[in-house]
């Protein structure tokens, strides 16, 4: 654990004087704390506390690594005592979204289909017991009043009324800091594969990307990476940043599937027509098809997928449980899903059908527990089938040729590698052929322009937050987390560590999502300055030292 102040592995890194550290008249204080005029002492109520700033291993990910230090410093220099401590990915995951024992977090956000999918875990006031998803710990009836009509209204105009004036809300009240908006990122050797079609709002790394590569050169395996080991093989099972996501959207149907458009595509979907008959009911036709195994996959294992994982209450489906009350068979081609009475979802097909997974039920019908069950060979029935799991080394799919939208490649493996130095290295020779993660480091700046790398970039859904947990002492004063955001060096962050890639971040929901963003929301200029001032303004005082307390009452 280090004080704020050690930058480490932060080599030349400068903050524009000016927008950061000492204005012209000031000084910068050599301790690190703000260079103000004291409070009279008589004043001065209790310092605000000691702050952790939680950061992930410098080996993980080192852009994100520097950027949390310079956080962590700028937030020491409007008077915060901070401390930073580093932790290995998945403790410090377990720390923030399920013990909520931290001050300060950052990583990448990963919105997926719909924002409100992802914020009404994140921020609805009921979800704040340890492991249920708000980790900020905030609260807002009104907030809560605006997912709850979005959720429920079938009318797409009317739903990004509603969003828009829950960005406003959210980015007023700042419960998570965007610090930079990062963009989807295609990185591959041109000499393997090519054609990589992004499918809006998942990016690079979907289902509709992997049916539309096109191999190069005679290639026929789809080569990538992990940097850690996978730990299940269980679609049921993964509750940690949906890293299995990219496995097992290409191992099971969904009922819809997206195009590269972000509309509901038929042609690539599991259900050749649906209906929606009322408010509370979704009917779909269901084409011929077939699991990995040779069973034939029916209606009745869609009803039964959708009953078993909302009956079970799978935990990593528990927001699209809330919306499913029961499936029935209608007929040999037929299923229909109902909604519960009082809990009717507009947008069904985005955030619940494109979600489920369809299961065999002649596989799952006797699980008890099914998010503990220890699968190791999944069965599905995607256009990828499970191959080989040599775990803690590699994963294989091959090819299921029997599928409606087949890919082009006849196997992908994902093979586990730490060091991104041997990524670049295979990258380029052709051991490897795709970067999953499409992460924005110094070895992607020093690699873009050989002939044999080709990278794509487009506006991404997700991006990093700096968020403050509210049960902090301190950190539930609106006023506070505004200046921390004044104070957090977004632009440095973009041209310093990020190599001018992404833009600095301004917004909970992105560009990327089309009509459901707005650009009229509050907006934070950077500066320890603006930030000191903000903190003054507020009613807080600054001690001989720098550092910030509350006034006596």
């Amino acid at each position: 654990m280090t004080k704020a102040g050690a930058t480490a592995g932060l080599v030349g890194l400068t903050v524009t004087a000016g927008c950061f550290g000492a204005g012209d008249d000031e000084e910068e204080d050599e301790d690190g704390g703000a260079d103000v005029e004291a409070t009279d002492p008589d004043e001065l109520g209790e310092q605000l506390p000691t702050y952790q700033f939680l950061n992930n291993a410098q080996s993980y990910n080192p852009p994100r690594h520097d950027a949390i230090n310079l956080m962590a410093d700028q937030f020491g220099e409007i008077g915060l005592d901070m401390e930073v401590e580093v932790l290995e990915w998945g403790t410090l995951f377990n720390r923030v979204d399920v013990e909520y024992d931290y001050d300060f977090s950052t990583w990448h956000t990963f919105f997926t289909i719909d924002p409100v999918l992802e914020l009404n875990s994140t921020m609805y006031s009921e979800n704040t017991d340890p492991g249920e998803g708000n980790f900020a710990g905030y609260e807002n009836p009104d907030a809560d009043d605006l997912m709850d009509q979005y959720l429920e209204e079938p009318d797409a105009d009317t739903r990004i009324e509603l969003i828009h004036d829950l960005q406003r809300t959210l980015m007023e009240d700042l419960p998570q800091m965007p610090v930079v908006d990062m963009p989807f990122l295609a990185v591959y050797n041109n000499e393997e594969v090519d054609n990589w079609e992004a499918d809006l709002p998942l990016g690079f790394n979907s289902y509709w990307t992997m049916i539309n590569l096109e191999m190069q050169g005679g290639e026929d395996t789809l080569k990538g990476y992990w940097p850690e080991a996978l730990d299940t093989m269980n679609v049921l099972g993964h509750n940690d940043e949906n890293k299995h996501t990219y496995n097992f959207s290409v191992m099971y149907d969904s009922i819809v599937r997206l195009d590269n458009e972000g509309e509901i595509n038929t042609d690539v979907s599991l259900a050749t027509d649906y209906e929606r008959v009322d408010a509370t009911t979704m009917e779909y036709t269901i084409r011929d098809h077939t699991f990995h195994d040779g069973e034939p996959l029916t209606v009745e294992d869609v009803a039964f997928s959708y009953n078993y994982i909302s009956e079970n209450e799978v935990p990593v489906y528990s927001v699209q449980s809330n919306f499913i009350d029961e499936a029935e068979v209608v007929d040999d081609s037929t299923v229909r899903i109902h909604m519960p009475d009082d809990n009717p979802l507009g947008p069904f097909n985005l955030l619940v059908g494109t979600q489920i997974p369809i299961l065999p039920e002649h596989r799952w019908a006797d699980r008890d527990e099914p998010s503990q069950v220890n699968v190791q060979e999944p069965v599905g029935s995607g256009p990828l089938q499970f191959d080989y799991w040599d775990q803690g080394a590699e994963l294989g799919l091959e090819r299921f040729d029997d599928h409606f939208a087949p890919v082009d490649f006849e196997q992908r493996f994902w093979r586990i590698i730490p060091e991104t130095s041997t990524v670049w290295e295979n990258l380029r020779n052709g051991d490897l052929n795709y970067e999953p993660f499409g992460r924005i480091d110094r070895q992607l700046d020093e690699n873009r322009d050989e002939d044999q790398i080709s990278v794509e970039s487009l506006p991404a859904t997700s991006f990093w937050h700096c968020t403050p947990n509210q049960r902090s002492d301190g950190l539930d004063d609106p006023e506070v987390r505004k200046a921390a955001f004044n104070a957090v060096p977004r632009s440095a962050i973009v041209d310093q560590i990020l190599f001018g890639v992404p833009e600095p971040g301004f917004n909970v929901v992105t560009e990327a999502f089309g009509p459901l963003h707005t650009d009229d929301v509050p907006r934070y200029e950077e500066g320890v300055d603006v930030a000191i001032e903000r903190l003054q303004d507020a009613g807080y005082g600054y001690d001989e030292d720098g550092m910030l307390h509350f006034l006596a009452e």
